[in-house]
């Protein structure tokens, strides 16, 4: 990696690492390529800025995340005498850490040389909420590692500056209000020769205090609380926890999320299906616990990346996690979920959903009208019924559509209509009505031309239906799919729970908790009037 930029709303770079390369025209050439490539998609959808490989991009939102950037050979040419005398010296000595991230960690061969991209570089970079983060590579590298790292990025500076993960709330004022803060940071996750540093929040915050009025309180009188602290996390033995870490109330609570994707077809049958896993830890626990983690089915877990705490021995051996948990919230790992034994059906290596059409947790029912130039536009209906049992409910459902040019409007009403055959849930006193929610709300996104419905809540008792009309001047063709996105608590689709947690080497009995997660992440594709179905 060759720097980080943080770009702003007008496509400026508000924030700059240090880079490999010293010619200073070299970070401001990609903002610059990026800026005038989200300008031309955005001016003219139609155009192919990025060649005919790439194809047609119809939105900025549709990026690819690693791009191609031919600049200049007058950018590089200054520095490659300096980079070839960088190459052949010795390799910096670099925390424990950075040899999860760098291959430049290890000591290179004589016979190893450093391969330099043909043809300029690529900008590997990431958008969130209105902000961009963009990192150049100008050597062979795992693509992982930049996408990886800027994530990283994204997640430190919101926990140092909203305490929220809504990406909304990290915005360019932030950012300005807090550049000490930020510089900081980023000099202790990144350093002048594109290597990765430290990436552990709980380590950061004793060497870059996070912003507060005590702190400014601690500035203004002339004290100095940055130096001890900063000694003293260097020295810890468990980089992801601050040293002698104490709380009134000790509780240890576990997230098992699962998270569904995939494609369904216009009829409801999916055209595939797959379930990924992530490990959440919210740990406040004194001292240095020691966690045991059992789950129910672990032999479904497969290519999983675990947070650097877990003994990956006891994992391969065992099946268990075991670890020194991070302080607060921490992501434990990733992992892709395989067929489940319990069905009998599937093999191993598969996806987990043995039955692909009775894991679908919902259907769309989606209804397209030719265009009527007398009602101003083209008619539809969007009807979401809920399939899972009365014991769940689906929440923060949201609905996106993407209509294309030419329309200035939607006008629609949604409303909720009960299932007769799902009225009530009867019980040993009798038959217990569900609170039906709201049928939510509809926005019409005028920038990106994107029809939102949102659903706070939706049980399986209803169904909620929009009906309206796409306004348009013209002909238009909304976009082939429905993109749907929904959250339910409680319910497991791989029948993979934690069984049991366990804390060790500390007396004190802690709170413990466990729930399982589903998120669903599907493009519902749907059959258009005159047009053939999608492959």
């Amino acid at each position: 990696m060759d720097g980080l930029l943080i770009v702003g709303r007008s496509g400026k770079p508000i924030v700059l690492s240090r880079f490999r390369h010293s010619h200073s025209v070299y970070p401001l050439l990609h903002a610059d390529y990026l800026r005038d490539l989200v300008t031309t998609i955005q001016a003219n959808p139609e155009a192919k800025p990025l060649g005919e490989v790439v194809g047609v991009v119809a939105s900025d939102r549709d990026l690819p995340p690693i791009l191609p950037v031919p600049h200049a050979d007058a950018a590089c040419k200054d520095d490659a005498s300096e980079e070839h005398d960088s190459d052949t010296s010795e390799a910096p000595s670099l925390p424990d850490e950075a040899n999860e991230w760098s291959d430049a960690a290890r000591a290179r061969s004589p016979e190893e040389q450093v391969v330099e991209l043909e043809g300029g570089s690529v900008l590997c970079h990431i958008k969130v909420g209105e902000l961009r983060f963009l990192c150049p590579v100008s050597r062979e590298i795992n693509p992982l590692v930049p996408l990886t790292f800027l994530r990283k990025v994204v997640s430190v500076l919101q926990e140092y500056l909203v305490g929220s993960s809504q990406p909304e709330m990290l915005t360019e004022e932030v950012l300005c209000e807090h550049f000490d803060v930020v510089y900081e940071l980023i000099e202790e996750m990144l350093d002048g020769e594109g290597h990765v540093l430290l990436t552990e929040v709980n380590a950061l915050k004793d060497i870059v205090l996070p912003p507060s009025w005590l702190d400014k309180l601690i500035q203004t009188v002339g004290l100095d609380a940055s130096s001890e602290r900063g000694r003293k996390s260097l020295t810890s033995p468990v980089p992801w926890r601050r040293p002698h870490s104490k709380y009134a109330k000790n509780e240890v609570y576990m997230d098992v999320v699962e998270i569904l994707t995939g494609i369904v077809s216009p009829s409801g049958t999916p055209v595939q299906l797959d379930l990924w896993g992530r490990m959440e830890c919210t740990a406040h626990l004194s001292g240095l616990p020691d966690l045991l983690v059992t789950l129910q089915s672990p032999e479904l877990v497969e290519n999983a990346a675990w947070h650097p705490c877990i003994r990956r021995p006891i994992w391969n051996e065992q099946k268990k996690l075991s670890c020194i948990p991070p302080d607060g919230f921490c992501e434990l790992g990733h992992y892709h979920l395989r067929a489940a034994r319990v069905t009998g059906t599937a093999a191993l290596g598969h996806s987990a959903l043995a039955n692909q059409q009775q894991a679908l947790p919902l259907l769309v029912h989606t209804s397209l009208q030719p265009w009527e130039g007398a009602q101003g536009g083209l008619p539809f209906t969007i009807a979401i019924e809920p399939t899972i049992s009365s014991a769940h409910t689906l929440e923060t459902v949201c609905v996106e559509w993407r209509l294309g040019d030419r329309v200035h409007g939607v006008d629609a009403t949604a409303q909720l209509q009960t299932l007769t055959t799902k009225a009530s849930m009867s019980s040993d006193i009798g038959t217990i009505p569900q609170s039906a929610g709201a049928p939510g709300s509809m926005v019409f996104d005028r920038k990106q031309q994107l029809l939102r419905w949102t659903i706070p809540r939706l049980v399986p008792t209803h169904k909620t239906v929009l009906t309206g009309t796409i306004l348009a001047s013209q002909v238009c063709r909304p976009l082939y799919a429905l993109q749907v996105r929904f959250v339910i608590v409680g319910l497991s689709l791989s029948g993979m729970r934690v069984s049991s947690i366990q804390v060790q080497q500390e007396a004190y009995t802690p709170t413990k908790g466990a729930r399982s997660l589903v998120q669903g992440h599907l493009e519902w594709r749907y059959t258009s009037p005159g047009y053939p179905p999608p492959n």
